[in-house]
């Protein structure tokens, strides 16, 4: 799957928003535009907006005394209106105009400096006067001078189309900062579940999954956070059981360890004491605390080769090796021992030799805790036998022996089977237990290389 980047992913946003923002714009301010241009010219918004201008200009002359010639007073006052033109004529001469052209060739005498422009209409004829500006609009005011004609050029629609432009710049900006964050709150959304989500993880609820949506940065950062939660949670699952198991352990070892101590403290009490009739019951007590003496050191020994086990965490297993190599002489060491010992070996190890990947050393244990326990369980008048098991893609070996009649089994903690699926679990590999009251049997079975 494509992954997109969240960088595009945001540029991609940021181009949208400002193309709907423009394509806004250029709408409103047509719209404007058209509105403006229709009102200008079905009112008399002109020659108010003029004559109001006007009445403004005579109040500003009135209030500084200023004469028709003092251009600079006038600039002042022009300069502070918007979109504004005037001239100023006294008779048929031009005082003042802001205009940026002039207009014949008259004489400029009466134009003081800093004016624009002193010219004058022609020769100056009246006839000339009334036929050339017969369409233009003179408003008198009143100098500290005498009186004069003020023609202004005043485009109110203009000033309101700038208006409205910069209005519509400020309206454009606001919908674009809108519209992206609401583009990107759905990104913002996720972000803000995530943190929730992870803030969980850290308060130790592990079982509620991280969302997983999108294919960008984040998608990847949840898949992640996911993973390391299904992780941590194994770990959690593995670490409680490890430790109820450990917990049972102690538990019953305490109570196996208490039943031989109680009967080794009770002989020895009766040795010391004198307590016995002759030599042969003495002797018979001795035999008892030596035999009570010996199962507790072989309960600390298993517990010993328990924790031996357990505290190796990371295990390197062996190359591979064949069926064949692997059990040959474990096996050939296990049937000498039992032989020693009066027991009746079956072997049935098949013809199939595949390849197997363990830990030698692993093996070795595995063979001597199921040898140790045959010997102190089985019952030597029935033969004890091992049988070649093929599991789909599992391979391994089955051992199984008939119980010895009246025998109690003592070590209830059954530590060496614990050690045993310990060092199995090490291997990737699975042990099986089928233990009943008269026959007790065990498979030991290993992931085809």
């Amino acid at each position: 799957m494509n992954r997109q980047s969240l960088v595009a992913k945001m540029l991609h946003l940021q181009v949208a928003s400002a193309l709907v923002c423009i394509l806004l714009y250029f709408a409103l301010l047509f719209a404007t535009r058209a509105g403006l241009s229709y009102y200008n010219n079905h009112s008399d918004i002109q020659q108010r907006s003029i004559a109001r201008q006007v009445e403004r200009f005579q109040k500003y002359v009135t209030a500084q005394e200023i004469s028709a010639k003092d251009t600079r007073a006038i600039d002042d006052w022009v300069g502070q209106q918007s979109f504004l033109l005037m001239n100023i004529y006294r008779g048929h001469r031009m005082l003042y105009s802001n205009f940026s052209f002039s207009f014949g060739d008259g004489p400029d005498e009466e134009r003081e400096p800093g004016s624009n422009f002193s010219f004058s209409f022609g020769d100056g004829s009246d006839e000339e006067r009334e036929s050339g500006e017969s369409w233009q609009v003179f408003y008198p005011v009143q100098f500290s001078d005498g009186p004069a004609q003020v023609q202004l050029f005043c485009n109110v629609v203009l000033n309101w189309w700038v208006l409205f432009s910069k209005l519509l710049i400020v309206f454009c900006v606001g919908v674009f900062l809108v519209v992206f964050w609401f583009a990107c709150r759905r990104i913002v959304k996720y972000i803000i579940q995530l943190s929730e989500e992870i803030q969980a993880m850290e308060g130790g609820d592990l079982d509620h999954p991280i969302t997983i949506r999108g294919d960008d940065e984040l998608t990847t950062l949840a898949r992640c956070l996911d993973s390391m939660r299904v992780t941590l949670r194994q770990q959690q699952e593995e670490e409680a059981k490890a430790s109820a198991k450990v917990k049972n352990l102690i538990t019953e070892m305490s109570h196996d360890l208490r039943t031989p101590l109680t009967t080794l403290l009770l002989y020895t009490e009766i040795v010391r004491s004198r307590k016995y009739e002759n030599d042969a019951q003495k002797d018979d007590y001795l035999n008892k605390i030596d035999t009570k003496a010996r199962q507790l050191k072989q309960l600390s020994d298993n517990l010993f080769e328990y924790a031996l086990v357990t505290r190796d965490t990371v295990v390197t297993l062996d190359p591979p090796a064949y069926f064949s190599r692997i059990f040959e002489e474990p096996l050939a060491e296990m049937v000498d021992t039992l032989q020693q010992r009066g027991f009746a070996c079956a072997l049935d190890l098949g013809s199939e030799d595949l390849m197997l990947t363990v830990k030698m050393q692993y093996i070795r244990r595995v063979f001597d805790n199921i040898t140790s326990n045959a010997i102190k369980y089985a019952d030597p008048g029935r033969e004890i036998s091992v049988t070649f098991r093929k599991e789909e893609k599992w391979v391994g070996l089955r051992f199984a022996n008939h119980v010895l009649p009246g025998q109690h089994r003592e070590e209830s903690t059954q530590v060496g089977l614990t050690s045993i699926e310990t060092m199995m679990e090490k291997m990737n590999a699975v042990c099986r237990v089928e233990q009943g009251t008269e026959q007790f049997a065990i498979t030991l079975l290993f992931p085809i290389t």
